[in-house]
């Protein structure tokens, strides 16, 4: 073998092991833990409940400018969690530059409808003079012709006008609806554009009760079906609603199907992102046995394909790995499982599984 082969090898054999050290690594996923823990068992279930409300507007600017003006509630500048009513004017852009370009606008009207008395003179002379025979049909054609223009043009000047005027009346920005600030996004003497966001208002006369509920309780849930809602936040009182809408389709992440209760709510007790509880069946299973639960998230297949599993986190010279744990699953418990058996209480398992493999790399969130 010559020296310059033995040297070409040696130089891809380096190369090689190069490659081999610099090759990708993933890094660790993401993901969150819960401790298994007890829950009361039984066919009857409290569900948690988010409240949303009736209609949400997000109000943004159609024109652009400084914010010259925002309204006043109560003798002080709106803020959040004011009521505002419909038709109600919530902030005004400096309109200086908009009123130019409507006296500009309302200028080359008066130019067209000038020109176009002018055109309607001489249009009207030229058919008469044709009757008369005192015109050719050429110059009747031109003059025409050219009052047909000036129509035209002064059309044209009356849609500037009310484009202007609309632009105007965009420095204006108005709510759509009765109902209370959930978000003011901009200040006196901002600098939006058209599309940029100033306030988030939501009709709150009636509200939304949103929970997750398993295929297994779909049976005890109807539209239509009167369903009571409590909150801890209002011990002393029990609102009630109907159940609106049942989604068709589970969440492919918490494998819940979301269920809407509507509640009458004109005197706004319930607020936006209060928590509330649904208890669905009967409300002796809060006197049952307790038993392990997780969410629905955390379950996945087992390697066999014939049963259930957790991933558990186990420590791996010094790093976080997935472990496939197989488990034996009982009833549903609200929004969660009950574990019969295969892990014990305070364990941590790994409640967003469904992408894992056995055996993965993951990092802990806080």
């Amino acid at each position: 073998m010559s020296t310059r082969m033995a040297g070409a090898l040696a130089l891809a054999a380096v190369t090689a092991g190069c490659a081999k050290d610099e090759a990708y690594q993933k890094p660790p996923t993401p993901v969150r833990v819960q401790a298994v823990a007890q829950t009361a068992a039984g066919s009857g279930v409290r569900y948690s409940a988010s409240v949303e409300p009736r209609t949400r507007v997000d109000l943004a600017f159609k024109a652009g400018g400084y914010i010259q003006q925002l309204a006043a509630v109560g003798g002080r500048t709106i803020q959040d969690g004011d009521r505002v009513a419909r038709g109600m004017v919530l902030a005004r852009i400096r309109p200086a530059d908009y009123e130019e370009k409507v006296k500009q606008a309302r200028s080359q009207l008066a130019e067209a409808e000038a020109a176009h008395v002018q055109a309607k003179a001489a249009y009207d002379r030229a058919t008469q003079l044709l009757q008369a025979r005192s015109l050719t049909r050429p110059e009747y054609e031109q003059a025409q012709a050219a009052y047909d223009t000036v129509q035209a043009k002064l059309a044209g000047a009356r849609a500037l006008v009310q484009e202007a005027e609309n632009a105007r009346a965009d420095t204006s920005l108005t709510s759509p609806i009765d109902g209370v600030v959930l978000k003011r996004l901009v200040e006196v003497g901002s600098l939006v554009g058209p599309g940029v966001g100033g306030f988030v208002l939501a009709d709150t006369s009636s509200v939304k009760v949103v929970f997750g509920a398993p295929d297994t309780m779909l049976k005890a849930l109807h539209v239509g079906a009167v369903q009571a809602v409590t909150s801890e936040a209002l011990p002393d009182r029990s609102f009630s609603g109907r159940i609106t809408k049942i989604a068709p389709a589970a969440d492919p992440r918490g494998r819940v199907f979301d269920v809407e209760i509507t509640v009458p709510n004109a005197d706004g007790a319930l607020r936006v992102g209060m928590v509330a509880a649904v208890q669905v069946g009967d409300k002796s299973a809060a006197a049952a046995a307790p038993a392990l639960a997780l969410p629905l998230s955390a379950i996945v297949r087992s390697k066999g394909r014939d049963g259930y599993a957790v991933f558990v986190v186990e420590d791996k010279g010094g790093e976080s790995v997935a472990r496939l744990r197989d488990v034996t699953l009982g009833g549903m418990v609200g929004n969660q499982i009950t574990v019969a058996g295969g892990i014990q209480a305070g364990v941590p398992v790994i409640i967003d599984a469904a992408l894992l493999n056995d055996g993965e790399r993951v990092s802990l969130i806080r």
